[in-house]
């Protein structure tokens, strides 16, 4: 965690963007900013740098007649709608300042999108990396804030006919407020109304349910087609629902962009169209490889078989330290995860880096010391989920265990759950994780990036 407070320590939001050029991953960007205008150099606002570094941005600002936000900024904001920016204005009772680079950390604090916010004035916020969010679990509350915000059917998309109606009323505004209140085309909104805790629960459950049964037909329907496309370095033995995994992991890795840019948003665009097209095409090209394109050949053949060996059903309540760091070592989702978390929460402040195989041991240990409000360790959740109820109920296992605070375990995250399930229990859904639902995006398929 740290303050970000401009002159006053030294620290400035523009210091903290995440440098995608050296690595820094990032998923995607969502931003609720009151009031905005361009930075002077517009290559180092929060738009600049999304646009530049091929990041969606999805964005909150405010609506009043006013004009909270300038005129030469929603003209950049509508032109960048072919950069996967997308914009909502929500009227009057709006002031947030949250940044959150999905994969990096959050922005809390009260600069919006201006030179002075972000580098003069006597601001006020704090940055909470990704393993800070995860440890508070606010990185659900932070999901659960903006879809809210995407719900709301007071918000405004941007457009030609928007911006024309602030140009009107920042023409009739010269200080006299009361014109272009009445020039106004938008009601005037006075706030959300009170929400029923169960029933916002509720209905996040619900939204659940269906994007996770939505994205499991996805990855259903992909798995149909591995007979047909079985590279020759795959034996027929292997689960189909693996080999859906891998195809998806191979083409992510090696077709999607080049090294760590990877632009699954642009290709979305370009194929949602005709997903189907793309699909087929990428099959035919993992069907004729000739060896694993991105050692997919060591997760069927090594990794897969242990997860399954060491979650079996009557053996994963007994797990230990060393067995449950094996787990961890041989998931994607989790090795992706322990390598963005600091050394001394780790339980290693002698160090200033550790490399990402020193840190399974430690963040084994950390994991398993902990318990969720059920009184359950992590063998208990794995069970839990893994084997305790229907199959047409596990997307309700995996809501309550990566999502409910009663269930919910610090950093062991509905990623690693979801990836863990497919590569245990190939036969109810192929394994998900983050890299997957890119994967489907970068084909023209609708997925969430958990």
């Amino acid at each position: 965690m740290k303050l970000i407070a401009n002159r006053i320590n030294g620290v400035h939001l523009r210091d903290i963007l995440p440098d995608i050029a050296g690595g820094q991953e990032v998923d995607s960007v969502m931003a609720a900013i009151a009031y905005g205008e361009n930075g002077a150099d517009e290559t180092k606002d929060l738009l600049g740098h999304c646009v530049g570094s091929r990041l969606r941005l999805d964005l909150w600002m405010r609506y009043d007649e006013k004009v909270p936000v300038a005129i030469p900024l929603l003209k950049r904001l509508l032109k960048h709608q072919r950069h996967n920016v997308f914009t909502n204005f929500i009227p009057d009772c709006f002031h947030s300042k949250v940044i959150w680079w999905k994969g990096y950390g959050a922005y809390i604090g009260s600069a919006n999108h201006t030179d002075r916010g972000w580098l003069t004035n006597i601001e006020a916020g704090v940055f909470l990396s990704t393993d800070d969010l995860l440890a508070s679990g606010m990185d659900t509350q932070l999901e659960e804030f903006f879809e809210y915000l995407g719900d709301l059917a007071e918000a405004i998309p941007i457009s030609p006919d928007y911006v024309e109606e602030m140009e009107e009323l920042a023409r009739l505004n010269n200080n006299i407020f009361d014109r272009a209140g009445k020039a106004r085309r938008h009601p005037r909104w006075h706030g959300p109304t009170f929400v029923v805790k169960n029933t916002a629960l509720e209905k996040r459950k619900r939204r659940f349910r269906e994007e996770w049964l939505n994205t499991l037909g996805t990855l259903k329907y992909i798995e149909s087609q591995m007979p047909d496309y079985r590279p020759r370095w795959i034996d027929s033995s292997i689960p189909t629902g693996w080999q859906v995994d891998q195809f998806l992991h191979a083409y992510y890795y090696t077709r999607v962009g080049e090294g760590l840019l990877k632009p699954y948003e642009e290709l979305h665009v370009l194929h949602r169209a005709d997903p189907n097209s793309e699909m087929f095409s990428q099959l035919e090209w993992w069907k004729n490889e000739l060896k694993a394109p991105y050692r997919e050949d060591v997760m069927l053949y090594e990794s897969a078989p242990v997860l399954q060996r060491l979650l079996d059903k009557n053996k994963v309540l007994t797990l230990s330290v060393d067995e449950f760091e094996e787990v961890c070592r041989r998931t994607h989702a989790t090795g992706d995860h322990v390598i963005k978390i600091p050394a001394s929460v780790l339980g290693r402040s002698d160090v200033s880096n550790l490399n990402r195989e020193e840190r399974f041991g430690p963040f084994a240990e950390l994991v398993m010391s902990q318990v969720n409000k059920k009184g359950w360790d992590v063998r208990k959740l794995l069970h839990y989920v893994l084997y305790e109820g229907a199959e047409s109920e596990l997307w309700e296992r995996l809501y309550h265990a990566g999502r409910d605070d009663e269930y919910k375990i610090a950093r062991y995250g509905l990623n690693s759950l979801a990836e863990v399930v497919g590569w245990v229990r190939p036969d109810v859904a192929p394994p998900r994780n983050g890299r997957t639902s890119k994967a489907l995006r970068a084909l023209g398929f609708d997925a969430k990036v958990y």
